[in-house]
């Protein structure tokens, strides 16, 4: 009896590793604008024989590879998708010059020849992010501060795609007290671009660091600072750092975009009548 069980798994497991399946799909969680990306599709035929590799962008087909013919290589006219035919082959596809029209849902689909007929699908999906020119912004508003003991500011940021998520940090602990901060609606540009903005009221009275981050997606990093001094936006310098996120596997190539800017508070214990 457990001959026959060990024999009845011992073929099971021939059988299975003869079949075709997928391995691995590899899509870039993020790429910026204007990037190629590389599309991989790593399968094994088993007792197979190659029929096609077909890919898909949101279930619309833009890419193929069938042995077969001649030449073997097809793309197919999609929009936001311009496929590297020369650097592209069974089992990768190579997209440049990516557009925000390039984000969706990328399949890989094999299938093999007869008698099997077999075929395996798996997918990812792909952002195409736009990391804003510019870096974001901090003012301060000159009329709010004149009223009350409250200075108040503004962090602006860059357009971008998608919307930069702004938060605030006071000594090194995020704000989230509701009263503290104000919230904007975001402003549209074309081409589906926005800029986002947050306002912050601190009070007067001690010095303290304030800091604005930007989050537009996850490892770029872009800071800049400014000095605020007696209730009023004194002088600002930028400085640009590229970090590249460790906790993410390289093949996922994941970007990761913060925007952040210092403000050192030297604030006057009252203010001048």
């Amino acid at each position: 009896m457990r001959m026959y069980v060990l024999l009845a798994i011992i073929s099971l497991l021939i059988k299975e590793s003869l079949l075709l399946r997928i391995v691995r799909v590899s899509i870039p969680t993020y790429r910026v604008r204007g990037q190629p990306a590389q599309l991989e599709c790593d399968y094994e035929l088993g007792s197979d024989t190659l029929y096609s590799v077909k890919w898909y962008r949101d279930n619309e087909e833009f890419y193929r590879y069938m042995p077969k013919f001649d030449p073997p290589k097809h793309a197919y006219k999609l929009e936001g998708i311009k496929v590297d035919l020369q650097k592209s082959d069974d089992r990768r596809v190579v997209l440049h010059q990516l557009m925000l029209k390039s984000s969706g849902v990328y399949r890989c689909e094999v299938s093999a020849e007869a008698p099997s007929f077999a075929s395996a699908a798996d997918e990812g999906r792909m952002e195409v992010i736009y990391l804003p020119r510019e870096g974001p912004r901090i003012t301060g508003n000159e009329q709010e501060n004149r009223r009350g003991d409250t200075m108040f500011l503004n962090c602006t940021s860059g357009r971008s795609y998608p919307a930069a998520v702004l938060s605030w940090d006071i000594d090194g602990e995020k704000v989230t007290d509701p009263d503290m901060l104000v919230e904007y609606p975001p402003t549209h540009y074309t081409h589906g671009l926005m800029s986002t903005a947050l306002g912050l009221r601190v009070p007067i009275g001690r010095s303290m660091e304030v800091r604005c981050t930007a989050r537009v997606a996850p490892a770029w990093r872009e800071g800049s600072e400014a000095v605020v001094g007696n209730s009023h936006l004194a002088e600002s310098k930028e400085a640009m750092l590229l970090v590249r996120s460790s906790s993410e596997a390289p093949a996922l190539n994941v970007m990761l975009l913060t925007l952040c800017f210092v403000v050192s508070l030297s604030l006057l214990t009252q203010l001048e009548t």
